[in-house]
């Protein structure tokens, strides 16, 4: 059973940043600059001339708490360990520094993701221009089929955790919020596919990466299709009747 205190995993590559890192919870609140504030925080910190990102993930509810402490690893570290192994498979996201991860009275309080900083744009941009960036849509879907075939499977396909910018040979893209994701050595059509429902509520788009992701994969346009938006209305239905309860 846990005590009061601190566990910390750092990137090896990253154990110069051991003493910021370990002074993070005390600090978190009172420097760094707020830049994301909702359901989760998000502050910037400059570091030896670098630009850090930390998240600190929401305080868990007790049962949660629970949890993290017996069963599974919490948010936090799930992210550092997913980023870890994204690296090692070459799939592009930024690099996990370190994770940490409180504890009171025994149990599991509040978790802390530390990375490096990817100042790119997210892919939103499709939502608002959806019959345009035809080089957008490709490298999504390039990058989603590469993600698939590798065995990673986003837990949360949304525009948003897609991030992107220029090079001389088309878009990189980088992935963002993977704590909920899994690995799964050989997904099945109907898994890669039903991911995907999430990127997006416009159908426009969202018909136009599925369309040339199947395209990539050898499947049929149709079917990938239907498969998508099925998930897509069956979930948007559910969501619906849960909030007229």
């Amino acid at each position: 059973m846990r005590l009061n205190g601190t566990q910390v995993i750092i990137n090896p590559v990253y154990s110069h940043l051991s003493d910021f890192v370990h002074s993070l919870p005390a600090i978190y609140d009172k420097e760094g600059e707020l830049v994301y504030d909702e359901r989760n925080q998000i502050r910037f910190f400059t570091v030896e001339g670098r630009t850090i990102v930390v998240k600190r993930f929401k305080k868990p509810m007790l049962h949660q708490r629970f949890d993290y402490t017996v069963f599974r690893p919490s948010k936090a570290k799930r992210a550092y360990l997913y980023g870890m192994k994204l690296v090692e498979l070459g799939i592009s996201t930024p690099t996990p520094i370190a994770c940490i991860e409180t504890s009171r009275k025994g149990l599991f309080y509040q978790g802390y993701l530390v990375t490096e900083f990817c100042g790119d744009p997210d892919a939103r941009i499709l939502r608002e221009e959806p019959e345009k960036h035809d080089d957008l849509v490709e490298a999504i879907a390039q990058f989603l089929v590469d993600c698939h075939e590798k065995g990673f499977i986003h837990g949360d396909t949304n525009l948003s955790n897609f991030l992107y910018h220029k090079e001389t040979s088309g878009y990189h893209i980088t992935t963002i919020d993977i704590n909920r994701s899994h690995f799964s050595p050989n997904p099945s059509k109907k898994e890669c596919l039903e991911s995907l429902f999430r990127l997006t509520h416009v159908r426009p788009i969202l018909k136009r990466i599925v369309t040339r992701y199947a395209t990539l994969r050898g499947w049929d346009e149709q079917t990938a299709v239907t498969i998508v938006m099925d998930k897509l209305e069956h979930f948007e239905k559910r969501k619906k009747m849960l909030k007229l309860r």
